[in-house]
């Protein structure tokens, strides 16, 4: 076979090797791995496979989906944009999928009923998503039974539209630092919310420039004179016939990138008096008498309380981003699986459209299966929240640059058609460019991600152990992932071993200059510390995809595995240059490396990408979601099908 053939001839080439060369066999470092692709698995059996929870919610969503309201009008003005996707909204939630309870009481019908949203049109999926998730969400989780009661039903009928009210114009990853003040009135029983600049302002609001009723306020609480840090308070903006309330001013942010389904507002609270109850304190309370009271003691820990818990819209926006990538790819690849170029080759038989759609159709996979792993995690009995943070924060900003990447190749891999709004990747780009800075910037996500793994290092003093990689050996998924492996753990000394000694050089001086000089050899290194978060992720990520492989039916270990290998090795390939310089792998395992990537890529687009086209139909997406033309017969574009 084609494979072998190629596979002699490099041996062929590598015979007569210089000398740093000799004794080494390429063969094993492929031939264990490299095997036809079985062709012949059912795309049903895959989706149900990797769906794993309410596949009929999912479906039932998606089938009312193909109602005309749902269908994408890119000639239309703002204004109606945004009344569409109020309506959009509405009639979703009229199906009564789910109900905003659902977010504590069964959080993965929650998520499978926003998820589907992300399918269709993200403006209504984020709209959607402010709505349920950070304003009902917030209430859900923070609030207590008067609080469930007063709002939810409003809530779940879309009577009472939510907004969340975290960011400010001068605050948005430091929440911490927000400048909204909320005194406590103990004479008239009620809190004041004020904006006392507009720094303090609350800015991109979702939700509020036009329909928004409701909002959950992050805000400074003082009692009796004493700070007590930020606290969340329920604001109503408007009453019920949409007018806005006395004291509350809002701006419209305007047209935006993309999104503009979204009536994103600034929002300015000039001492706005609210009941006591609009407080949400599930964590502090304050009494009629003034008396403020936590189980939690400090502000830190009633902060990290308040925001810890709203992980939620974190993976969701993950799984937004990776269904846009699994959309962008299923449309390329079924155009250049159809469309001839320079006589009657297909453009998926070209080496060079491989070498962008396939791996990033495994990448599509890889953060599928990772999301499920931090569901898993996060809707356990017992979450470990300090894991839960980790791989939300690192999975949401891989999720998401990986859906900038993949996306902007679907689009140069269509060519022109990939220009046309009509077949969805270009629309796709400007809405979701949003998904890598809100709900955490990912370079701060990955700094958090660097910061959990490098404290955990410091507690158990391990040091990387070198891949026993030597001539010969064979690059199996186990020693793939000992690569991916060792990129961690080497960054992981390196910062760590630079923070260390600024540490102890500065430990005579006393007091805090220690942790001063840590910390600023860790900001010194903020290159290696996102990559670092990259590392963890890429070999996170690698992990749980081969486990998914070995608990796959067995029609579908092929392809997965094929998929799983091609993402640990396109990741290895990636970063040659650490690879090489830190002797973890020679010159002639990277031209085995690059042999076997080809010849993956070369076996599953062969056949007319029938692999491929099964892999793609396995995300379970509907056509009428596709809805790109170009997928189905690009000879059709401008012409309904």
């Amino acid at each position: 076979m084609a494979a072998q053939r190629r596979v002699a001839a490099l041996t062929r080439q590598l015979t007569s090797a210089p000398a740093e060369l000799e004794g080494f066999d390429p063969v094993p470092a492929v031939s264990d791995v490299v095997g036809e692709t079985d062709t012949a698995f059912d795309p049903r059996k895959l989706y149900e496979f990797i769906t794993r929870d309410n596949i009929q919610l999912r479906d039932a969503a998606m089938e009312f989906m193909q109602d005309d309201l749902y269908k994408p009008n890119y000639y239309q003005g703002l204004m109606d944009f945004r009344e569409q996707t109020l309506q959009r909204l509405q009639k979703f939630v009229d199906q009564r999928y789910f109900q905003t309870m659902d977010y504590l009481k069964n959080p993965r019908k929650f998520m499978a009923g926003l998820e589907v949203l992300a399918l269709c049109d993200y403006s209504l999926a984020i709209k959607a998503g402010v709505h349920f998730t950070l304003c009902g969400g917030t209430i859900c989780k923070l609030g207590t039974a008067k609080h469930h009661e007063k709002y939810l039903p409003g809530l779940d009928s879309l009577e009472l539209p939510g907004c969340f009210g975290m960011t400010e114009l001068g605050h948005g990853s430091n929440v911490l630092g927000i400048e909204t003040q909320a005194v406590f009135d103990k004479d008239t029983g009620e809190f004041v919310i004020h904006t006392p600049t507009d720094t303090a302002s609350k800015f991109w609001i979702g939700g509020s420039a036009q329909h928004g009723k409701v909002c959950t306020v992050f805000a400074q609480l003082t009692v009796n004179g004493k700070w007590e840090g930020p606290h969340v308070f329920v604001v109503r903006l408007r009453d019920d016939q949409g007018r806005l309330n006395r004291g509350v001013r809002i701006r419209d942010n305007g047209p935006k990138m993309g999104l503009n389904g979204v009536d994103n507002g600034q929002i300015w609270f000039e001492h706005v008096r609210i009941p006591r109850d609009a407080l949400l304190n599930r964590f502090a309370d304050v009494a009629a008498d003034g008396t403020y009271s936590s189980p939690f003691p400090t502000v830190g820990q009633r902060f990290g309380v308040t925001v810890g818990g709203l992980t939620t819209g974190r993976m969701l926006i993950a799984g937004g981003g990776i269904d846009a990538s699994k959309i962008g790819v299923c449309i390329a690849i079924a155009y250049a699986c159809q469309r001839p170029q320079f006589g009657s080759r297909y453009i998926m038989e070209y080496l060079t459209h491989q070498r962008r759609l396939v791996p990033a159709l495994a990448t599509c996979y890889a953060m599928h299966f990772t999301l499920c792993a931090l569901k898993d995690i996060a809707f356990s009995p017992k979450p470990d929240a300090k894991a839960v943070h980790v791989l939300s924060s690192g999975l949401k900003a891989a999720a998401t640059w990986n859906r900038v990447e993949i996306l902007q190749d679907c689009r140069e891999c269509c060519g022109g058609q990939g220009f046309s709004a009509e077949n969805k990747i270009g629309p796709m780009k400007t809405d979701f460019d949003v998904d890598t800075t809100f709900e955490g910037d990912n370079t701060v996500l990955m700094q958090q991600v660097a910061k959990a793994l490098l404290e955990s290092a410091a507690k158990s003093k391990s040091k990387p152990q070198q891949p026993a990689l030597g001539p010969g050996q064979a690059l199996t998924p186990a020693s793939i992932q000992q690569l991916l492996q060792f990129r961690q753990d080497a960054l992981v000394a390196q910062i760590g071993g630079e923070m260390q000694q600024a540490s102890q050089a500065a430990a005579s001086t006393g007091g805090k200059a220690a942790a001063a000089a840590a910390n600023s050899a860790f900001d010194a290194n903020l290159d290696l510390v996102v990559a670092l978060g990259w590392a963890h992720m890429e070999a996170r990520s690698h992990q749980i995809f081969q486990d998914e492989v070995a608990q796959a039916p067995q029609q579908l270990q092929a392809p997965l595995r094929s998929l799983a290998l091609l993402f640990g090795l396109s990741r290895v390939e990636r970063n040659a240059a650490f690879y090489l310089s830190q002797n973890a792998l020679s010159r002639p395992h990277f031209q085995a490396v690059r042999l076997f990537v080809n010849e993956t890529l070369s076996r599953l687009s062969s056949n007319g990408g029938e692999t491929l086209l099964r892999l793609c139909a396995g995300f379970g997406i509907p056509d009428h979601l596709i809805q790109a033309p170009i997928a189905f017969d690009w000879r059709c574009i401008g012409r309904d099908l």
